[in-house]
């Protein structure tokens, strides 16, 4: 009698874990294929400011859940990059070698000088312009000055496909403040880039800030302060 209940209570607990493992399966599939939508969207150069801004972070929403499920992106043999299985123990923290090798290409790592107590560090806008960012967390979006705003009017690499009107905002004073909004193409830091980033424009000699506009939509990021370096996790997109 024990060993009959103890094989039904077996086969019932394989038998749940198999459609759970199915359920997770499908689920990815629906995820990757939703992530395919959104990167055809995203980089899409017909694709309107807006829309490729919102296509683009539901596509990096779509790669955290799949980071979640255990799914790499990364090189495929044989094939583009894409979504697969990462393999692994994720339940005792223990990666695959393929986890670690797409993770290494995810991240872009760069040093920062220290100014009044805030990180700076470089990147480069809409392929051609470089930049000096304050990394701040605090700011809603990207902002860039006056200045380099006109910069890449001038080279072409910012027009007015790219501008999404005025926005105010309220600062840590109470205070409003209008400013233009648009769309920057790219930012790259380091090796890694990351497109339709929504950007507002301050006044001139203003500083310019890496915000959340930019900073939500990665998989993470560090500050390493022996190095004098913030590592940047980028969603699979490269």
């Amino acid at each position: 009698m024990r060993s009959t209940l103890f094989l039904a209570t077996l086969s019932a607990t394989l038998l749940w874990e198999a459609a759970a493992a199915q359920a997770q399966s499908q689920e990815a599939a629906q995820f990757v294929a939703q992530w395919q939508r959104s990167n055809a969207a995203c980089r899409a150069p017909a694709t309107p400011a807006l829309e490729a801004i919102a296509a683009c972070e539901q596509r990096d929403t779509y790669s955290k859940l799949l980071s979640a499920s255990n799914y790499c992106y990364g090189p495929v043999e044989g094939a583009p990059a894409g979504w697969t299985p990462c393999g692994g123990d994720p339940a005792s923290g223990t990666p695959s070698a393929k986890a670690l090798r797409d993770a290494a290409l995810a991240r872009a790592t760069e040093r920062f000088q220290r100014m009044g107590g805030v990180f700076v560090l470089p990147a480069t806008v809409n392929g051609t312009s470089t930049a000096y960012f304050i990394v701040d967390s605090g700011a809603a979006n990207v902002q860039i000055p006056e200045e380099l705003a006109e910069e890449m009017k001038r080279n072409g690499t910012l027009t007015e496909a790219d501008s999404l009107g005025q926005r105010r905002f309220t600062l840590a004073d109470g205070s409003g403040l209008q400013q233009r909004i648009v769309r920057l193409r790219s930012i790259r830091i380091g090796e890694r880039t990351m497109e339709n980033v929504m950007a507002s424009v301050s006044p001139a000699r203003s500083r310019a800030l890496l915000g959340q506009s930019f900073l939500r939509r990665l998989s993470s990021w560090k500050i390493d302060n022996v190095r004098n370096s913030i590592e940047f996790e980028f969603t699979g997109s490269f």
